[in-house]
């Protein structure tokens, strides 16, 4: 594996939205434009780029990865109240899932969806315990821990290979691992596909060509992952004005615009790719409370 250090995107060409917001973790973008991200204190905000957000509902604390489905809900996993909880478009919040009965979240992270309509989430254990696991919660709420091998503490999430592979960050491996999906929706047959020594990798997009992006907690960078292994630098800022610990990031559908969420400040950075985002799995999850 080589990297590429110079970075595609100049620092200059990092556009800022949304000034303010309290510390984005995980965001998700819907067809229409429409940004879902959420705060350090629960807090849950909807709009669009180019507006002001508006707090839509309040979680139980910290929000972490959101991801939506195709009746336009979003999900979001928080921490201080382990669980991932549906956001209705008019702000009504239910609680999905706590984790498995055998086995409870620990730290739910990052959601995503299967072309099937199974709601995956990351639960990312404790750090350095490599306790973490993948859980997959049905239309009708069973929830069964699916994957307990990408577990040196699983964070971002993408289906990718037309639906046959989960991509996970491993951000205490560090890297990015893939699990074959099952018929079933079950995970099995771990590869590593990145290792990022000295790094701490945390959410992943796709792009139309195939290709993975990563951004890091540590350094202040989001990479792009070839199909051969090798990493390019698309964004690096390392005095933290217009990128500051990117963890989630999402493409607006259809163009080549990126949208990274910054845990360590108060807005979200826009940057251009030279390939648009890959349509992400959106199925109805015919889920009630």
């Amino acid at each position: 594996m080589s990297t590429r250090m110079e970075p595609l995107v100049p620092v200059e060409r990092i556009e800022l939205a949304w000034q303010g917001i309290d510390h984005a973790e995980g965001l998700a973008i819907d067809e229409d434009g429409t940004v879902w991200a959420g705060g350090e204190e629960g807090q849950v905000y909807c709009g669009r780029l180019d507006g002001e957000p508006e707090e839509v509902a309040r979680l139980p604390g910290r929000t972490l990865g959101f991801a939506l489905d195709g009746d336009g809900n979003a999900f979001c996993a928080t921490i201080a109240d382990a669980g991932v909880f549906r956001i209705q478009p008019d702000g009504t919040v239910d609680l999905v899932s706590r984790g498995a009965p055998d086995r409870p979240g620990a730290e739910p992270n990052c959601p995503a969806f299967l072309p099937s309509g199974t709601l995956l989430f990351s639960d990312s254990g404790q750090w350095g315990a490599d306790d973490g696991c993948i859980v997959a919660v049905s239309p009708d709420g069973d929830t069964r821990v699916v994957d307990t091998k990408a577990s040196r503490f699983p964070n971002g999430l993408a289906v990718f290979e037309e639906g046959r592979t989960l991509a996970v960050v491993e951000s205490n491996l560090p890297g990015v691992s893939a699990l074959a999906i099952g018929a079933n929706g079950g995970l099995s047959d771990r590869r590593v596909l990145v290792e990022m020594p000295g790094m701490v990798p945390d959410g992943l997009a796709l792009d139309t060509r195939g290709r993975l992006l990563v951004s890091c907690w540590a350094p202040d960078a989001v990479f792009v992952l070839e199909a051969d292994g090798n990493l390019e630098l698309l964004a690096h800022d390392p005095l933290r004005y217009l990128l500051h610990e990117p963890t989630n990031i999402a493409f607006v559908p259809g163009t080549t615009r990126l949208v990274a969420a910054n845990y360590g400040e108060r807005f979200l950075s826009v940057l251009e790719h030279d390939t648009p985002g890959a349509p992400l799995p959106r199925p109805r999850f015919g889920w009630n409370p």
